[in-house]
């Protein structure tokens, strides 16, 4: 399986960008900029354009500087994805401000557990993004 795609929202400060790569059977979804009501439609398309037949799916955040209530509804599709497809998906490297939003959401029904969605873990042969100081 081969694929490398590149996704962005509008140009400017509020920008979301999502580059999907394949490795193995895993494919890593590294995102930049902001997830919000107004970018995370570029989410959405990337993760509907994923191949079937996939064995994890990882959500690398390292580069996301902002995530509000949208990017915790687009964590619960994503969660949803993978439980149709029986398959691990992990959002990988949180920064502080989105990683905050989702402790202030762990009570909301449907939010993914922090133990089994969010990890600093990537699959085998992935490459890892070092987490900012």
């Amino acid at each position: 399986m081969s694929l490398q795609t590149d996704r962005s929202s509008q140009a400017g400060p509020d920008a979301l960008g999502v580059r999907t790569r394949l490795f193995g059977s895993s494919a890593v979804l590294t995102v930049r900029g902001e997830i919000d009501y107004g970018t995370v439609p570029v989410l959405d398309q990337a993760v509907a354009e994923l191949p079937s037949g996939l064995g994890s799916v990882v959500l690398e955040m390292t580069g996301v500087t902002f995530m509000d209530a949208a990017g915790l509804h687009f964590l619960r599709r994503l969660d949803a994805y993978g439980r149709r497809r029986q398959i691990p998906v992990r959002a990988l490297n949180l920064r502080r401000q989105p990683r905050r939003v989702l402790e202030l959401a762990r009570t909301w029904p449907g939010t993914p557990r922090a133990e089994k969605f969010f990890g600093r873990a990537a699959p085998a042969g992935a490459p890892v993004a070092q987490e900012p100081q």
